[in-house]
């Protein structure tokens, strides 16, 4: 079959999934699809349907890179069965959704608890200056937020050091955050100090609508 009709066959599950993700499955030795003789296109099977979705469940449910699941699937068609992974989420809402911490600042124990993110993985985001301990070895709350997206970046091939230039727009983003709310936080009163946090969040809010309407401006000129 085609590759528009896979997509088809998988969008009901997998929604997002594009052409462009299929051929990095390939890539990755995840399907090999064939090719027909008369025009040279892509001709997937069932079974490499049933890869494909396996491969993206891997990835949406337990955050495994591409070069593990090869590794599964490897396993699987010698018939044999992937070592199960430990679960480590272990704080979870009565809805199934991992927690966030009410703290404002999490130890990285919290971080790997929250995340199921591996050490390696978490010192690469902190070498890639994504995140950074204070003084006491702690993190913001909000790193948990960035880990599951660096997470789920991995997952399809984008590895944290490939993610500066996000770190510097987000680091821009602050300064120019900083240079409005700026004279109402140096006047050191209570009242100015809250309407100084407030604006910077509601900025905070626009900037970062901003750059994803640019982003996918960006995304459909290239598609």
């Amino acid at each position: 079959m085609p590759i528009r009709q896979v997509i088809e066959l998988v969008a009901s599950e997998f929604p997002s999934v594009t052409q462009s993700k299929l051929r990095l499955l390939e890539t990755h030795g995840i399907v090999c699809p064939a090719r027909c003789a008369n025009n040279g296109y892509r001709a997937y099977s069932l079974a490499d349907v049933e890869r494909i979705r396996y491969a993206l469940r891997q990835q949406r449910d337990s955050y495994l890179p591409l070069a593990k699941i090869g590794q599964n699937l490897a396993l699987l068609d010698c018939g044999e069965e992937p070592v199960p992974l430990e679960p480590t989420a272990r704080m979870v809402v009565s809805d199934g959704e991992v927690a966030v911490p009410k703290t404002k600042r999490v130890t990285v124990r919290q971080i790997m608890d929250y995340t199921s993110v591996s050490s390696e993985t978490l010192e690469k985001m902190v070498v890639a200056k994504l995140i950074a301990p204070d003084l006491s070895g702690r993190f913001s709350v909000r790193a948990v937020a960035v880990v599951r997206a660096v997470m789920q970046l991995e997952a399809v091939g984008i590895e944290p050091r490939n993610l500066r230039s996000a770190k510097s727009a987000a680091n821009s983003a602050v300064d120019l955050i900083d240079k409005v709310v700026g004279p109402a936080r140096a006047k050191n009163t209570a009242v100015s100090k809250d309407r100084a946090r407030q604006d910077a969040h509601d900025l905070a809010t626009i900037l970062a609508s901003l750059i994803e309407a640019l982003t996918m401006q960006g995304v459909e000129e290239i598609s």
